[in-house]
């Protein structure tokens, strides 16, 4: 290309930036001359932390991200999108680099050197004034916990073996994405040698491009990979790992890695471990029908809606009432996790239970059999436990958390090490029974040095987790409630065996009983973490249960009830559901 006719492609580029916005024509033509236009191949560096100031650069096509640390400690700690400028808080500071940079994926730059900026921020104030707005605002979405990064607009659908057929998904997905913005395909047949202003003119003009790649064009694929915010890896899983014929990077130049398993209908137990392992991917989404095509859209624009129950005792029959609630208001769940009764209740969502079968189970587990009446000598715990585990597997199946036809996970309490544990992977009853176990109640569960208890010790109600596994809105249902135990005496030591049934038998004083005493006390540390959750989620649901006793499990319908109203009531405020997720919660 000839100096002139870049030159005037450059001005056209750079004149909606910010930095340069406001400029006079000539001003603008003068700032041209001094910029250095720079191709960055994905996974190319921009600098480097601890290097000098020398210049600030202006993105103009792809995506770039910054890192901190070094080798295998590098760590993303933000990205930055066209228009933006990075390397401006060097420049501001005259302090060297604070991060590296690098592409993820094809970038285009403009280079400024210091000398340069320093001219025109003379010349134009102005200037100096938007980039120290841009940094402010990279600042504060560093600082603000809640803040999400835009939807990935780019994505790259690419075959993990041969012998797959990828035209049906990319139709059905794209008419999906189409709720949330125009979406373009582009694949070999029409795009194999088109130039990167091309493919930037394409991303500009629509809101997601899909980049398809086929299992006979290893270098269109690359091409498709270096051009994506996010990585779609295809799968057919009645097909074996063994035909893969496609790897996939390392993780520092995609923005999400996700498994698509197409499934013939059903779901094929083991497929997603076996593919997960072979593609060292740790997120997949089962593909059996269109409203799996859709909650995959949905995750795609960050409209996937997450559903958080809290651990509570009884109190826990809330969920099912909450849950009845929610789905008359037409709410979709695309991810669910819990902690203690409320991981049950994420379980029974994610094996996609009517309301029907939510009531016969637990009717059935709590009600007419108390999973926890097989008291044993207490050398470790109140009660054996067998009885709680075959109810698990009575219930829940044998099955694995990976073969759940919805994200799930649940959290524990690891006593050994002192932290939460999220069971995302694995069989979904020995998690179950994990997040149960009550310490002192039920036995821990031991595996591989581990010793796993009730995860309401650390954190009842896990929203953290979900925010990790799902960008879009979150809703939590604490049914935990106020916890306080009444005793009216004054008593350091107990009375005597004959007093005390005395007493009993008299009806006072009130004194809190061994289990409940237990269960409160496995509640404490998480209440520290309440505040927390209720920033991180988006809707914050709490039944009024306290006037249910944690071991009161024949207040089943009074709960249901509780929770149905509350959610009910909280709805008709003005929270509105629809297809992409909360609309409103004021």
């Amino acid at each position: 290309m000839e100096p002139t006719s870049r030159r005037s492609e450059l001005l056209a580029r750079v004149a909606h930036l910010p930095l340069f916005a406001g400029l006079d024509r000539r001003t603008l033509v003068r700032v041209a001359d001094e910029l250095e236009w720079i191709a960055l191949p994905g996974g190319a560096e921009l600098f480097r932390e601890l290097d000098p100031p020398d210049a600030v650069y202006v993105l103009i096509a792809g995506c770039l991200g910054a890192f901190r640390g070094s080798g295998e400690r590098l760590k993303l700690i933000g990205r930055i999108q066209p228009g933006e400028t990075v390397g401006e808080m060097a420049l501001l500071s005259g302090h060297p680099r604070t991060a590296t940079v690098r592409a993820l994926r094809d970038s285009e730059v403009v280079r400024f050197s210091l000398a340069a900026f320093e001219r025109m921020a003379g010349a134009h104030p102005e200037a100096m004034l938007a980039v120290a707005r841009i940094a402010v605002e990279r600042l504060e979405r560093t600082l603000d916990g809640r803040h999400q990064e835009p939807p990935p607009r780019t994505l790259a659908l690419l075959p993990a073996h041969a012998d797959i057929d990828l035209d049906a998904l990319v139709e059905r997905l794209g008419r999906a994405l189409g709720r949330f913005g125009e979406v373009i395909v582009v694949d070999a047949e029409h795009f194999l040698q088109a130039p990167i202003s091309e493919l930037h003119r394409v991303e500009v003009e629509h809101s997601f491009v899909l980049y398809v790649g086929s299992a006979g064009h290893p270098a269109w694929n690359e091409r498709c990979r270096r051009q994506a915010d996010c990585l779609l890896m295809v799968a057919d899983a009645l097909v074996s790992p063994s035909a893969l014929t496609s790897a996939i990077p390392d993780g520092e130049t995609q923005q999400v890695q996700l498994l698509a398993l197409l499934q013939p209908g059903r779901i094929v137990a083991g497929a997603a471990r076996a593919w997960r392992t072979r593609l060292d991917i740790d997120q997949h989404i089962h593909l059996r029908d269109t409203a799996d095509i859709e909650r995959l859209a949905r995750r795609i624009a960050r409209r996937s809606v997450g559903v958080v129950f809290s651990g509570g005792g009884a109190r826990g029959f809330a969920h099912i009432g909450a849950l009845r609630a929610l789905r008359e208001a037409g709410l979709t769940i695309d991810a669910v996790g819990g902690t203690s009764i409320g991981a049950l209740m994420a379980a029974g969502v994610a094996l996609e239970w009517e309301d029907e079968t939510f009531l016969q189970t637990f009717h059935r587990a709590f009600v007419s059999s108390n999973p926890l009446s097989d008291y044993t000598l207490p050398l470790v715990s109140l009660v054996a436990g067998r009885k709680a585990s075959k109810l698990l597997q009575r219930e829940f199946g044998e099955g694995d958390i990976e073969d759940l036809p919805l994200p799930f996970y649940c959290v524990s309490a690891d006593l050994a090490q002192g932290r939460a544990v999220v069971h995302s992977e694995g069989q979904l009853w020995r998690a179950l029974r994990s997040t149960i176990a009550i310490p002192g109640v039920l036995p821990p569960v031991c595996s591989n040095g581990r010793v796993l208890v009730d995860g309401g010790v650390i954190d009842n109600l896990p929203v953290a987790a979900m925010r990790r596994l799902n960008a879009g809105p979150i809703i939590g249902i604490d049914i935990a409630g106020q916890h306080a135990l009444a005793a009216d005496l004054d008593e350091t030591d107990l009375p005597s065996l004959w007093q005390l049934l005395a007493q009993r038998w008299r009806g006072k004083p009130k004194r809190p009983g061994i289990l409940r005493i237990l269960l409160r006390a496995g509640m404490v540390n998480s209440a520290s973490t309440a505040e927390q959750n209720a920033s991180l989620s988006d809707l914050m649901l709490k039944p009024p249960v306290d006037g249910i006793d944690l071991l009161a499990w024949e207040r089943f319908d009074d709960a249901i009830e509780i929770g149905y109203v509350h959610v009910r009531d909280r709805l008709a405020e003005g929270c509105r559901f629809g297809s992409g997720g909360v609309v409103s919660s004021e």
